[in-house]
């Protein structure tokens, strides 16, 4: 289990950790989908040290990534979904982002960004809350490339704040 969720998954393994107006995640299922989740985020290359940027609302999705990256060293960074793209590009690039995931809302507005020349080093892209939109990976999708075994080495990774 998952640093962070290990406790609360044994003891409290089928009461809510997350709900959001797509769905609930009990303890065990935040945990295993952030073991997933960290795996996933391997196996496409990323790791400590690396950065992601995340566009999302309030979702279940958003803290599984926040947790995913707290466990794989990886820096995370929330960007304000009311910036415009270039603002966006901004940020993915002064961050050194390796990967963006955006929910569902905000696709379009951050494929501009990533159309965007500063935006080159983004190797990944993934839709939270849409299996559609051929411009990014499904997230649910990528969470089921990972395994949910406990993740080794795990490294405490956290957010980057950008502000105005």
């Amino acid at each position: 289990m998952a640093v962070l969720t290990r406790e609360a998954a044994a003891a409290r393994g089928d009461e809510f950790a997350l709900v959001d107006d797509e769905g609930v995640r009990t303890w065990a299922q935040l945990d295993s989908r952030v073991n997933r989740l960290v795996h996933a985020l391997r196996k496409a290359g990323l790791g400590q040290g690396d950065t992601i940027s995340v566009v999302a609302g309030n979702r279940n999705e958003w803290f599984e990534v926040a947790l995913a990256c707290s466990h794989a060293g990886i820096v995370y960074v929330p960007v304000n979904w009311h910036l415009v793209a270039t603002e966006m590009a901004h940020i993915i690039e002064d961050s050194g982002s390796r990967a963006v995931f955006a929910g569902h809302r905000f696709t379009d507005v951050a494929a501009e960004a990533m159309a965007d020349p500063r935006s080159s080093g983004v190797e990944l892209a993934v839709a939270i809350g849409t299996a559609d939109d051929r411009r990014f990976n499904d997230y649910e999708t990528f969470l089921g490339s990972g395994s949910d075994a406990e993740p080794e080495e795990q490294a405490f990774g956290g957010p980057m704040f950008y502000t105005s």
